[in-house]
């Protein structure tokens, strides 16, 4: 069985999420307190599914459904977004690992839903931005081009120079897997909480990991 270390080391990049492999975005700043900061920049009553919701992007993907929200709430997003990433507690071993495969010259491009201002903020925080090739993340309120699509790992292998075939997908939701099968790239599932292998396996990933550090 090929395991994800040599995964890794036979793809010519890697895409790696942000949000968990990285570190967990809302650990210091609440999802449910973005989302409830959003929710207040809609004038009258919304739907239950999005007035309920603790997640920032249900409320992103509402607004893209209106004619006059979609941009005022991907700007408060991501304004959100970087303050939250101040407080962003790291995934266990990340560093670690992005410096590996910088060492082994491995380029890594992350690739993320949340806003590249703030992953790229967070990158510098801690050491990392010169550690990566690049970010392929959200730059407007255009959620189809947002994972489970496979337009920002496209848009990745398209900064590299490479195959998307040649990549593997590093990530621990199910869009993340299934971004990967729609651009044709290997994946490898973070499962970071319990419960979560299950959820990756019914995706087919090439290989689940528990921790960070299996990659190296």
């Amino acid at each position: 069985m090929t395991t994800p270390r040599q995964i890794v080391s036979g793809s010519s990049a890697v895409l790696l999420d942000f949000d968990g492999p990285v570190c967990s975005v809302f650990g210091g700043f609440p999802d449910h307190q973005v989302a409830a900061e959003l929710r207040a920049l809609f004038d009258g009553a919304l739907p239950d599914t999005v007035d309920q919701s603790r997640d920032p992007f249900d409320v992103l993907k509402y607004a893209a459904t209106t004619g006059n929200y979609p941009a005022a709430v991907e700007r408060r997003l991501t304004e959100l977004e970087i303050r939250a990433v101040a407080l962003a507690p790291p995934t266990p071993g990340a560093a670690d690992v992005i410096d590996a495969f910088a060492q082994q010259a491995i380029p890594v491009v992350v690739v993320s839903n949340n806003s590249a201002a703030a992953v790229e903020a967070y990158l510098q925080e801690h050491g990392l931005a010169d550690k990566v090739a690049g970010v392929s993340a959200r730059e407007s309120a255009d959620v189809d081009k947002l994972k489970p699509q496979s337009y920002l790992l496209l848009q990745a292998t398209r900064l590299l120079g490479v195959r998307a075939d040649a990549c593997v997908m590093i990530g621990d939701s199910a869009t993340d897997i299934k971004a990967a099968w729609s651009a044709g790239a290997k994946s490898i599932g973070f499962a970071n909480k319990p419960g979560k292998r299950t959820r990756l396996l019914d995706c087919q990933p090439t290989a689940v990991i528990d921790r960070m550090t299996e990659l190296i």
